[in-house]
């Protein structure tokens, strides 16, 4: 069975997407999805997802720090319901604060220019996302594939 996963970093113009295999532990960016609609993005994500045949997803959840919902979180839950639906996969949800500042922070330690670091930041963020959903959920993961 596949240990293969996709993780999304959701955001109301892009969504970054990263894969990683879960019995090493290691994630990869993959891609950042610009989008206008959920038809296109839903579109680009049946592609990735039949070319990778994940066992699982994993999706960011973003967090207010004073326990305030944040404004995507809504849109974040029926992403997730719809990606669940549509593609029958498990999508487990993980806390993804400050991902992208992360992302940003390494990118830019790396003297990658604005211009470039904006193309890639949320496949980055997806990356990290993944990658602390290895490191937290180890067990969690062994169970489920």
């Amino acid at each position: 069975m596949s240990k293969m996963f996709l993780a999304f970093d959701y955001g109301a113009r892009r969504v970054g997407v990263a894969m990683g295999d879960a019995s090493i532990g290691i994630a990869h960016p993959v891609k950042t999805i610009s989008y206008k609609t959920s038809r296109i993005l839903m579109g680009e994500i049946e592609c990735i997802v039949n070319e990778w045949e994940p066992a699982a997803l994993v999706v960011g959840m973003p967090r207010h720090d004073q326990d305030k919902p944040h404004p995507l979180e809504k849109r974040v839950n029926r992403f997730c319901k719809t990606l669940e639906a549509r593609f029958r996969l498990m999508v487990h949800v993980i806390d993804e604060s400050y991902t992208s500042f992360e992302a940003d922070q390494f990118l830019l330690a790396n003297k990658m220019g604005w211009e470039k670091r904006k193309k890639v930041i949320d496949m980055v963020a997806a990356q990290l996302i993944l990658e602390d959903f290895f490191t937290t959920s180890l067990g969690e993961i062994k169970t489920h594939v």
